[in-house]
């Protein structure tokens, strides 16, 4: 009689329950057929299994089982009165596991049941970091409903009453909350390094964080400064989500015991517009935004809003927040909006990447000297003389080059300065030419001959013009490591272009952790684009018959083509 009761509790529910604009439509053609349901439903009170003393709500708690301790009934008697919108709802699950083995056999139940009644998993991360709160959930997912008759409906279904025992024995705390989830005009992507925050011992990050709080902040909320620590040791380079519930104050109350007129939430709303841009300077944003309707689970604390927000990495989170003084202005009102929060650091399976072990070479300091052929024409070709590993090129005896003497001295037609340079690459594997190298000394620098290079067409004698094919004779293999950050020019034809060094020629302020947002420093021709992308795995970048494609940006970044 279990179906039976379903049909029932939903015809009941009739005139409580909007529905969409179809079901109202079928609902009219089939009138007859609900007049036969209601007389089952008149029926089904002899059902042995019910219990006419108890509410609608209390029959559904009681098939939760040992889960039903969890909710409360206001909290379901809300469900069953909830006004379909025929928008889709979603359910946040924070969850507390004590049982792995049986918390698999759930996942696997869940999955069966959600995508036989068309619901769908549309988010599911595992904690790393307590941030803030006092209660240790370790897992988050988040559940999205086709509309509120398929939630309604899934409940009162033995695979629900089911799943519920599982996750029962699996776990020992819970916090459930529903929804309709604001539409957000932007996809969250893109990745953030920041190599000053490499390679740290737990003396250095306390060493930034103090560096940064100067003494007269505090990293806002009562977080956990050890959190914070710990993220800043970690070199993870993927993306983690930061899981959030909030409850806001009736009255906004800034630390500083201002009047204000606003309420909490209009506090926190002002907040949340004044980080936006700060969250994108990092490749960071909101990926689920959405107000509680019902929590649904038995909380001392009425949770009013739901939000998840995507971290290009703990870098970028570093940098947004706990290291970023400038960000305190927006935190005010943040803390003058929410009375109180539970926000979990979580990583999403799948984007856990292992932290790069960075090869010899990468940000490795270098430079270069090019001779250009004394011969006349109009095609342009060079010899490139590199100072690695022979020399580090040290900045005063760089800066005191000239390259009209080095040119009389070496009979060249023309002498160019490149530098001073750094690789973007781990390491490089290169075939040498017969013979032994070929070593000068510039100026105190000293350089082996490298390769040589026909320039593109329209370069000139100081260096090759943007964004045109330079070919460069040399065999070698680009070594890049999994999760290191990449930079990419894509032309119109698709074809790319990884970069393997950035120059302070032209900018001498640039430095590794601004290539992220190099695009907007670039003048790029039409139809080109810039992508910073994270690799999952090792990368090779090859010589094509002994010829490499290179290119330069319009700061002189260089980039070689991948195959």
């Amino acid at each position: 009689m279990t179906n039976m009761r379903s049909w029932c509790l939903a015809y009941s529910l009739k005139n409580k329950i909007q529905v969409r604009w179809w079901m109202t439509v079928w609902l009219k053609i089939s009138a007859v057929l609900f007049l036969l349901v209601a007389g089952a439903c008149s029926n089904s009170a002899n059902d042995d299994n019910a219990d006419n003393s108890l509410s609608e709500a209390q029959q559904v708690l009681q098939q939760f089982g040992e889960l039903q301790d969890y909710f409360t009934e206001e909290a379901i008697q809300a469900l069953l009165d909830y006004e379909d919108s025929g928008r889709p709802v979603t359910l946040l699950q924070l969850m507390s596991i004590t049982d792995d083995e049986i918390f698999e056999r759930y996942e696997e139940e869940a999955a069966a049941l959600w995508e036989s009644i068309g619901a769908s998993e549309r988010f599911r991360s595992e904690v790393f970091e307590q941030l803030i709160g006092d209660r240790s959930l370790d897992q988050s997912r988040a559940i999205e409903f086709p509309n509120i008759m398929v939630l309604v409906s899934a409940i009162d279904s033995p695979a629900f009453i089911d799943l519920m025992n599982t996750l029962a024995a699996a776990s020992d705390d819970h916090v459930w909350v529903l929804g309709e989830e604001d539409p957000l005009p932007f996809t969250p992507s893109g990745s953030y390094f920041d190599p000053a925050l490499q390679n740290l011992n737990r003396d250095n990050a306390i060493a930034v964080v103090e560096a940064a709080n100067d003494g007269s902040r505090d990293l806002g909320l009562d977080s956990d400064p050890e959190a914070i620590i710990d993220m800043v040791v970690s070199d993870a380079p993927g993306p983690f989500w930061m899981v959030n519930l909030i409850d806001h104050y009736e009255q906004a109350t800034f630390p500083d015991g201002r009047d204000t007129d606003l309420s909490g939430a209009e506090a926190d709303a002002i907040y949340g517009n004044a980080i936006l841009p700060t969250l994108l300077q990092f490749n960071s944003l909101p990926e689920l935004v959405m107000p509680v309707a019902i929590v649904l689970t038995d909380e001392e604390i009425k949770w009013e809003e739901a939000a998840i927000v995507r971290y290009a990495s703990r870098d970028a989170f570093l940098n947004a927040f706990p290291l970023n003084p400038q960000a305190d202005e927006a935190l005010i009102f943040k803390e003058a909006g929410v009375e109180n929060t539970l926000v979990y650091a979580s990583e999403v399976p799948g984007t856990v990447l292992p932290a790069p072990q960075s090869g010899p070479l990468f940000n490795f300091r270098y430079c270069e000297v090019l001779l250009f052929d004394s011969a006349g024409g109009a095609d342009l070709r060079a010899d490139v003389y590199n100072s690695m590993p022979l020399s580090d090129c040290p900045q005063n005896l760089w800066d005191a080059l000239d390259a009209e003497q080095i040119a009389s001295d070496f009979s060249a037609r023309a002498a160019a300065l490149n530098g001073i340079r750094f690789w973007v690459l781990d390491a490089i594997e290169a075939q040498l030419p017969p013979g032994l190298p070929v070593i000068e000394n510039f100026g105190g620098i000293t350089m082996r001959l490298a390769a040589s290079v026909d320039l593109a067409p329209g370069s000139g004698l100081n260096g090759a013009a943007p964004y045109e094919g330079n070919f460069v004779s040399r065999n070698t293999v680009w070594h890049y490591v999994a999760g290191r950050q990449v930079y990419e020019l894509e032309n119109p034809d698709g074809v790319r272009y990884r970069m393997q060094s950035f120059t302070r020629g032209q900018d001498p302020d640039q430095q590794l952790v601004d290539l992220q947002r190099l695009e907007q420093k670039l003048e790029l021709p039409m139809g080109w684009s810039f992508h910073v992308r994270l690799l999952e795995e090792d990368s090779e970048l090859l010589t094509v018959e002994g010829i490499a494609e290179v290119i330069v940006d319009d700061l002189g970044n260089t980039y070689q083509r991948v195959p």
